[in-house]
């Protein structure tokens, strides 16, 4: 949540605590559609505050394990199997798809790289047994690869939650400024008589500006004072005739 939005937020709140406080001389006013607006306006935005955060620190888990994952199927999985078809096998074309990939693949040709590895492999399943990989090691190449891509899904509707939580926060905030635009009337109405009390509520109504102080220049390190000109010598005095 913005900086911005927070204190939007906040303001809502301090409305409503504010109803709440005064509600002796509030009834009416606590008693309206409007007021009961709010009440939902502020728990929507508690919801959709919650989302967006969830989804933030959800989908950079989401990036953390599919990292990990990533790492996993080329350590684990291809690089085995790239050296063991090296050594053991023919180095022809057809061949070519169990050599490991080069430089740095998007996850998904790495993605497609591992399933053709996969399927290149299978035929050869005793050789790759014999040199020492699982009766399974294709199946779990696939798995591997597998969850790869499931956490890029995961990351991609982690993202989706955080930006529609985003789009409701605006929307809300909108809808909460309009409702306290209309409790404002309800409740200069009812604080008409009691101008303390009134001038309480108009500087609880506003949104505090969120202003941050400029930071103040270093001072200017004084400069050196100008020398003054020195005098030119007085001339001598021509001799007098004796």
């Amino acid at each position: 949540m913005q900086t911005a939005q927070g204190t939007m937020l906040e303001s809502l709140r301090s409305v409503e605590t504010f109803l709440d406080a005064h509600a002796d001389k509030l009834a009416g006013v606590v008693k309206t559609g409007a007021r009961q607006k709010l009440t939902d306006a502020i728990a929507a935005l508690d919801v959709h505050a919650s989302d967006q955060t969830g989804g933030l620190l959800a989908s950079k888990g989401a990036t953390q394990k599919k990292q990990s994952l990533r790492e996993a199927l080329l350590r684990d999985h291809m690089a085995k199997i790239a050296r063991i078809a090296a050594a053991d096998l023919p180095n022809t074309p057809e061949l070519a798809p169990l050599r490991m990939p080069r430089r740095r693949p998007t996850v998904e040709k790495l993605a497609a790289l591992a399933a053709g590895m996969a399927k290149t492999a299978e035929p050869y399943s005793d050789v790759f047994i014999a040199a020492g990989l699982p009766t399974d090691f294709v199946a779990q190449l696939t798995a591997a690869t597998d969850a790869m891509t499931s956490a890029i899904s995961e990351r991609t509707s982690n993202r989706g939650r955080r930006s529609g939580a985003t789009v409701g926060l605006k929307q809300k905030l909108s809808d909460g400024r309009k409702i306290v635009h209309i409790l404002d009337a309800f409740v200069k109405s009812a604080l008409k008589d009691d101008p303390a009390l009134l001038r309480n509520w108009n500087l609880v109504k506003r949104v505090p500006r969120s202003t941050g102080r400029a930071a103040a220049a270093p001072p200017s390190a004084p400069s050196a004072p100008t020398p003054a000109p020195t005098p030119a010598p007085a001339p001598t005095p021509a001799p007098t005739g004796v």
